[in-house]
């Protein structure tokens, strides 16, 4: 075979550790890169993918503080900083259950686990651009969400090129699901399942029968699933989704908590879980997942106010209940603090933030602390740092002053 030219692709290495960095940039040389920039940090590889893309993106799962190698991943999928012709390759020294289930949710190209040798990564990085290049016109059409040439396109290559069918054939069905034509993406992948048993196969089906309104074979379907494939944990969330529907909001927790269980990094799964535990008044749950969320959401592209609010209210939900550990007090001071200094300046989060302190003091019985704040936020409203308390918040207060007389 002969050797793979590389010298007219570009590649971002992404590397904290600077041994590291020193070899992998030097494999990438000596396979003929010419074009290789470094980033040491996820923000700094997020800049740089901001203004251009690259062909080979190498990312280290550990990158030191900060975001690291999933946060990145789900950082630039969700922003759409990687087209679907780009090739992303996760480095990993770890192999535990909780960092592979977490890369594959965000479904790098690939990943390679350390130490490797420079023959491995050649053969890996040439198999992954091999596939990229027969797969190019259909990348392009996803790039552009023009699904119906997607589709063309991928029928065309699993013709010419059998060994890439199974993957066309998922490219079929998903780009049939966005285009909202459930039935004959139902088809295609129910084929795909009785030809191939893939999961992936199997997974569509169900998103099908969900989407067409037959929930009874879409819990069946997912729930088999979870059954057969312990980690693949999209299916959990769906089930959940479907349970939801049904109404049996308690059995849909008890599907996310176990989701949770085998992958804790997914910021969206937490807060799904914390509102679906709310909701069941489950509030010792609600504020585990809104804490854990609160802790992920640092270095996330979805760090919203919201994650803090809940978290907070989750404990005002705890302390309703009767007597709680002075620890989750701190934890309510901890998650105040950041809402303080993150997001103080929107005027509804102020007033969320302050209704939420009253509140929790009046629950634990602290009319004192809770007149104390309201006189703050009386001071701010004056001083034009805050806005009047909307017709809602208001009902709140009243609410709150009814209790102590």
């Amino acid at each position: 075979m002969s050797k793979p030219n590389f010298s007219d692709k570009t590649a971002l290495l992404i590397e904290d550790m600077a041994e590291a960095r020193i070899m992998q940039k030097k494999m990438l040389n000596d396979f003929g890169f010419k074009s290789i920039e470094i980033a040491m940090k996820a923000e700094s590889a997020i800049e740089l993918l901001r203004s251009r893309s690259y062909d080979v993106i190498l990312s280290d799962y550990n990158l030191g503080n900060g975001k690291d190698g999933q946060q990145l991943l789900e950082e630039v999928r969700h922003s759409h900083l990687i087209p679907n012709t780009s090739t992303y390759l996760m480095v990993t020294a770890e192999t535990s259950t909780e960092m592979v289930m977490g890369a594959i949710e965000y479904a790098p190209d690939g990943y390679i686990t350390k130490p490797f040798s420079q023959a491995m990564l050649e053969r890996r990085l040439l198999k992954l651009l091999e596939n990229k290049e027969l797969l190019l016109k259909v990348n392009k059409a996803l790039d552009k969400s023009d699904y119906e040439t997607a589709i063309n396109e991928a029928k065309v290559v699993s013709e010419k090129h059998p060994a890439l069918i199974s993957r066309c054939n998922r490219i079929v069905g998903d780009s049939l699901i966005s285009l909202e034509r459930y039935k004959e993406a139902l088809t295609v992948f129910r084929t795909c399942r009785k030809e191939s048993r893939m999961p992936w196969a199997a997974f569509g089906e169900a998103k099908c029968h969900y989407f067409i309104g037959n929930i009874d074979k879409a819990e069946s379907k997912f729930r088999q699933l979870t059954l057969d494939n312990k980690f693949f944990v999209s299916a959990y969330d769906w089930l959940a989704k479907t349970l939801v529907k049904k109404g049996e909001h308690e059995e849909a927790q008890a599907i996310l908590v176990d989701a949770v269980g085998r992958s804790p990094k997914n910021l969206m799964r937490q807060i799904e879980l914390g509102k679906l535990s709310l909701e069941v008044r489950d509030n010792l749950m609600a504020e585990m997942s809104f804490r854990r969320a609160v802790f992920l959401a640092k270095h996330s592209c979805f760090n919203d106010a919201e994650v803090y609010i809940q978290h907070m209210a989750s404990i005002v939900a705890l302390a309703r209940e009767g007597d709680i550990p002075s620890r989750q007090i701190d934890n309510f001071q901890t998650t105040l603090n950041k809402v303080h200094q993150n997001f103080f300046k929107s005027p509804e989060v102020r007033t969320e933030a302050y209704l939420l302190e009253m509140e929790l003091y009046s629950a634990l019985g602290d009319n004192k602390t809770m007149n104390q704040i309201e006189e703050v936020w009386n001071h701010e409203i004056e001083a034009g740092q805050a806005s009047a308390p909307s017709a809602t918040a208001q009902k709140r207060v009243d609410h709150l002053k009814s209790l102590k007389s």
